[in-house]
């Protein structure tokens, strides 16, 4: 059954392969929104009065 076994192998390659991608992508744009939401504070709210 080698078939069977190289197609099984290259399934758990593609999962890992996919959730990596995944992952990378929801990092990216968890960071792009950060910087947006930082943006937007530091540009519209008002910065708190050091006593």
């Amino acid at each position: 059954m080698p078939n069977n076994d190289s197609n099984r192998f290259q399934d758990s390659i593609g999962r890992k392969l996919a959730k990596f991608l995944i992952c990378r992508r929801a990092k990216r744009l968890c960071g792009e929104i950060s910087r947006d939401m930082s943006f937007f504070e530091t540009r519209f709210l008002k910065p708190k009065p050091h006593h």
